[in-house]
């Protein structure tokens, strides 16, 4: 059975059709470089140079899994973020390729023994961390694989927040475009979404 999330999602698929796709990824992260040189010139400089071909293909062997062609224009893009604590979105940290393959090992590797069925799933990959052991990651094989989900370390629900990287990227950089970000005490946060507007 489907959750609700699901059946809404359907449902609106079904009166209005499906969604206008977004940009493509290329274009997502030329826009996003942008907006980062020109606004959070002290964040860009410590991004970390992107993976070459050579590199992608080992980190995508290494995690056992085929990512979505958008995560390969990230990650060549910008390797994450280095040496700072500054949150990338929210109050989460943009992970290296090589911080994925460790967390993602470690989380693999718990399954059947520190987590219960339905806890992790050896499909997801995180790339987006908070420090205390929650995560955003791609569903590479879910019911809609590419989907990105919320893994809380703490709590059973694992919301779906995006259909693709695709998506949430550009309505990431849409509401960056908007200037609806600004700096906190818990990271860096869309104003528009905690004011509920």
């Amino acid at each position: 059975m489907a959750g609700p999330e699901k059946q809404l999602r359907d449902l609106f698929r079904r009166v209005f059709g499906p969604p206008e796709p977004p940009p493509p990824m290329a274009e997502l992260v030329g826009r996003l470089d942008a907006w980062l040189a020109r606004n959070r010139a002290d964040y860009y400089a410590r991004l970390r140079p992107g993976l070459s071909h050579a590199a992608w293909l080992d980190f995508e062997s290494q995690l056992g899994v085929k990512l979505p062609d958008a995560f390969r224009v990230l990650y060549q893009w910008r390797d994450g973020q280095g040496d700072t604590f500054d949150s990338f979105h929210g109050n989460r940290q943009w992970m290296p390729a090589e911080d994925i393959g460790r967390v993602k090992t470690l989380m693999d590797g718990m399954i059947g023994y520190d987590f219960e069925p339905g806890w992790w799933d050896p499909n997801w990959v995180p790339f987006l961390e908070n420090g205390a052991g929650s995560y955003l990651c791609v569903d590479v094989a879910g019911p809609e694989p590419g989907r990105l989900v919320e893994f809380w370390n703490r709590d059973h629900d694992r919301p779906e927040i995006a259909p693709s990287l695709e998506w949430w990227t550009y309505k990431f950089v849409t509401s960056l475009e908007r200037d609806r970000w600004e700096r906190t005490k818990v990271g860096f946060e869309c104003v528009e979404a905690r004011d509920g507007e």
